[in-house]
């Protein structure tokens, strides 16, 4: 069974964890005992995470693979070890397919794909050496076509496979990969979608359990899976989304 202390001696990196569903996240590992090393590109001013001491506060840009093995080598100076990552930093940009500009389909694409393999492959040498775990945010929009968000769409669906395969590929290691597939959640990104009542309607009405998830739905279930408790799941993903998947 988990206890408060399940990530003690642990060091885990939490990208996009400044705000929103990174900084509950950071905050839930912190309450379980984790050392939390919060990265985000967002500057002071923008966080809404309140952790401090020993936890560390990082600037990270995924789109570049330096900014990534800059990170896990900070990290690793400062706090001696890395144990976990999750890798929550990403954006979405909505429009139709036919109308969607080249930057905003190669911005999401860079961020919330290309970001994710270039955190996973820089912390893999430590992760290597201690058999730690990865957990990538997905999104049920990566399972079951939405409209307006193909970039977005695409770059979920990606990066829930790509758990699969780093599963398979560094199993050897030692390394689970695993991904959480949240439905809609309350946070910055999805703030102009939740005063929309003709969306949040047709959104509601595909939600089996109806209600949105929170935030700390989604953290309860990236610990479980970055954690001793899920020791033999590895490759999978897990939807937090109330039932939208079953059909």
């Amino acid at each position: 069974m988990s206890s408060t202390n399940d990530f003690a001696g642990k060091v885990a990196i939490v990208t996009g964890g400044g705000r929103g569903i990174g900084a509950t996240i950071a905050q839930q590992l912190a309450n379980r005992g984790a050392i939390v090393a919060s990265a985000d590109i967002l500057p002071d001013a923008e966080w809404t995470s309140e952790l401090t001491a020993p936890h560390t506060r990082h600037y990270l840009d995924v789109r570049s693979k330096q900014s990534c093995v800059d990170l896990v080598k900070e990290v690793v100076a400062k706090h001696g070890r890395l144990d976990h990552l999750v890798n929550n930093a990403g954006i979405v940009r909505r429009a139709k397919a036919s109308e969607m500009s080249e930057k905003d389909f190669t911005d999401v694409i860079d961020i919330n794909l290309n970001g994710t393999f270039f955190m996973s492959q820089a912390v893999y040498p430590e992760l290597k050496k201690v058999k730690g775990t990865i957990v990538n945010i997905g999104s049920t929009s990566g399972h079951s076509a939405v409209l307006n968000t193909v970039s977005y769409s695409a770059s979920k669906a990606a990066v829930m496979f790509m758990a699969k395969s780093l599963a398979f590929e560094w199993a050897t290691d030692g390394i689970r990969v695993n991904a959480v597939g949240p439905t809609i959640v309350p946070s910055n990104m999805t703030a102009p979608l939740l005063v929309d009542p003709v969306f949040m309607e047709d959104k509601m009405s595909t939600i089996p359990l109806g209600r949105m998830a929170e935030q700390l739905d989604v953290a309860q279930s990236v610990l479980f899976l970055l954690g001793p408790e899920s020791a033999m799941v590895t490759g999978q993903t897990i939807f937090i989304d109330g039932g939208v998947t079953i059909h």
